[in-house]
């Protein structure tokens, strides 16, 4: 394991399964590059462990993750070098390259915007009962360019997508179990033993089945899609060099609201 993952993700291998876990607990397990290209490594290290049959993502602390790490990212994307692909690694929000094993998500408190993206490419997700979701890029100035505006309306439908994604509000682990977005809710502190036994059910089928089983399903479900993802970051890029997005980066150094002009 590389010093990148040793600071910011660990990778655990429990019999069958891959346990990938964001550990940045002090800062809210926000998702920075380095953080990034840690969970792609480890990723592509699961899907290319033949003795990994199934792959659970989870956090250390209290939260989840609040998303991106705004600090941190702000340079990359300025400078539009930002790409969540790099040589000999998978995609974490499977836009492009995908994890071929079936993923299960462990969630607690803040599930924010690029880490609820993440999420949303698990196949299976428990949530605590204290977790709190976002997809508030529109409220920010720049939209979701990881995903989560195409796969939350293909999982839960248009209108309910929009709900959420187009007022920037939080919604719960109540509402997200009734949406769909999540297949369990559980006691805190309980996700990641329950999400774990949901793997270890699934691992012990054939892993060829498996895995076929999910390419077949996710070409049902957002096999059209494929050719959108490829306008998730264009999308990002052609925000970021608005007057809306300069206004709102303008109000949060001068600490007043800022005034959008549609520009």
């Amino acid at each position: 394991m590389n010093p990148t993952e040793q600071e910011t993700v660990r990778y655990e291998r429990r019999d069958g399964l891959a346990l990938i876990r964001l550990d940045r607990p002090d800062a809210a397990n926000a998702i920075d590059p380095p953080t990034l290209q840690a969970l792609g490594e480890c990723y592509h290290r699961a899907d290319n462990d033949e003795a990994v049959v199934v792959v659970v993502l989870h956090a250390a602390g209290p939260d989840f993750s609040v998303g991106l790490d705004p600090v941190s990212f702000l340079p990359t994307l300025q400078a539009r070098t930002y790409s969540p692909d790099g040589p000999g690694r998978i995609n974490p929000f499977g836009t492009t390259t995908r994890l071929s094993k079936p993923l299960v998500a462990a969630v607690q408190g803040r599930v924010g915007a690029m880490a609820h993206e993440l999420m949303l490419a698990a196949d299976i997700r428990v949530a605590a009962s204290d977790t709190s979701f976002s997809q508030g890029e529109v409220s920010r100035g720049t939209t979701p360019a990881g995903g989560g505006g195409l796969r939350m309306p293909l999982e839960v439908g248009w209108g309910n997508a929009m709900r959420w994604i187009l007022t920037g509000e939080p919604w719960d682990a109540a509402e997200a179990l009734r949406l769909g977005l999540v297949q369990e809710v559980v006691e805190p502190g309980r996700q990641l033993a329950r999400a774990v036994a949901l793997a270890e059910t699934i691992a012990a089928h054939p892993p060829l089945a498996l895995r076929e089983t999910l390419r077949v399903g996710r070409l049902a479900l957002e096999g059209h899609a494929h050719q959108v993802f490829a306008e998730l970051v264009p999308a990002l890029y052609r925000l970021l060099g608005t007057q809306d997005f300069a206004e709102r980066l303008a109000a949060l150094r001068e600490g007043r609201d800022p005034v959008y002009v549609g520009r």
